[in-house]
């Protein structure tokens, strides 16, 4: 049933930013970090999975990657009837839905066009969609984005230098895009979230989902948006083996990556990618700046929650290591924050989740909840309610964390 006082929900999720660097000092996020001080942090929310497809397959439907039996990225289809949220909220709370941006729901390891999926996306409870994929597919997959970039004539040249970035297996590249700022895939995601934004309606409940596809590598932020600043090493690769107090079992996932990166990565290399990364969430941060003042220009901006979440992390260089793709936890570690309307009462704030660990997709289904039937609960209200360990799924390993 309808629920009068249901909220509407803007939520932003982003693919590879670590739960951890959002309070450093080497990073200039402001609106973020009011969110964050407005709302609800959980400083230790972990993925269910360190890899896009289970993790955002996950987020969508509230079950364990183990269940569906999907634990790496490999070609998968979200079924058109597969639990989801944000059907949900379409059929049982009369909500309109509009997505921007990455879902990953789809395979995208081959060619196609994305707007091929609108119908599925439509079954899985999306009144509207307008989905890009990640910067490495879109050399690929055809969609709204690459239309852009035919019409300037950039795509041959952005898929030209994407081939050359990981020529040989080189994934720590450094340098700026080719692609002009105002085609370049986060800050373009940003103007068609405002033009979704303006077409919510103002007398029932909406979800808008703005999914960017950054910090995710390569690492080629913008000239624009590039600075230096000092940005600690990365954590160091620990003395490993039978008689350390740390070990990588033969076979297991960690030790797969020790041995692509036996001896770990160029200083100079790391650094840079660091350095890259710090800058794409500042760029990542003023578009978020962007939305809210949009959202601030609207007449129903007191009655709308705003999520921020991440689908896993990065590694940036820990263990001498880059991408995910294991249990450290600089890979499992996400970003969740919730601010309700108006933000918690600062009586409200004197409890906080502290350092117990959640688990990222419980946390978005309890903000649903909390959005769509808040008499029932609010999200701290729920939080309170969540169990722990949580577990994290990956090949046919688990992590368990406490």
């Amino acid at each position: 049933m309808p629920n009068a006082a249901s909220q509407n929900w803007l939520l932003i999720s982003f693919d590879q930013w670590r739960g951890d660097w959002l309070y450093q000092p080497w990073l200039h996020l402001p609106y973020l970090q009011s969110i964050a001080t407005e709302g609800w942090d959980l400083r230790r929310c972990y993925t269910s999975s360190p890899q896009c497809v289970p993790a955002r397959v996950s987020w969508l439907t509230g079950q364990r990657p183990a269940d569906i039996g999907l634990t790496t990225n490999r070609p998968y289809t979200v079924p058109a009837d597969a639990p989801s949220f944000v059907r949900n909220l379409q059929q049982d709370f009369r909500y309109t839905t509009a997505l921007v941006g990455k879902t990953h729901w789809t395979p995208h390891n081959g060619h196609g066009d994305l707007r091929d999926n609108v119908p599925l996306l439509k079954a899985l409870g999306f009144d509207r969609a307008r989905e890009i994929a990640g910067p490495r597919a879109l050399a690929r997959l055809e969609c709204e984005l690459t239309d852009r970039w035919r019409e300037a004539g950039v795509f041959d040249l952005y898929k030209e230098d994407l081939k050359d970035r990981y020529r040989d297996g080189r994934v720590h590249c450094v340098r700026s895009t080719v692609l002009p700022d105002a085609l370049y895939p986060d800050l373009w995601l940003t103007g068609i979230a405002l033009e979704e934004l303006a077409r919510l309606p103002m007398d029932q409940p909406w979800l808008l989902w703005v999914s960017f596809p950054g910090p995710h590598e390569p690492f080629d932020v913008p000239s624009s948006w590039s600075r230096q600043r000092f940005i600690p090493k990365p954590q160091s690769r620990p003395p490993l083996g039978p008689a350390q107090l740390v070990q990588a079992p033969q076979g297991s996932v960690l030790d797969g990556k020790l041995q692509r990166w036996p001896h770990g990565l160029p200083h100079e290399a790391v650094q840079a990618l660091r350095q890259d990364y710090a800058n794409h969430l500042e760029l990542l941060d003023a578009q978020v700046g962007r939305l809210l003042l949009a959202l601030e220009r609207r007449d129903d901006v007191n009655r709308t929650a705003i999520s921020v979440c991440s689908d896993h992390g990065e590694l940036l260089g820990d263990w001498g290591l880059m991408l995910k793709g294991c249990f450290l936890e600089g890979a499992i570690r996400s970003l969740f924050l919730h601010r309700p309307p108006g933000g918690r009462a600062a009586w409200r704030r004197l409890w906080r989740p502290g350092r117990r660990p959640f688990g990222l997709t419980s946390a978005m289904w309890a903000a649903m909840g909390a959005v769509s039937n808040p008499s029932e609960g609010s999200f701290g209200y729920r939080l309170r309610r969540m169990t722990s360990p949580v577990t994290v799924d990956y090949a046919d390993e688990v992590m368990t964390v406490v």
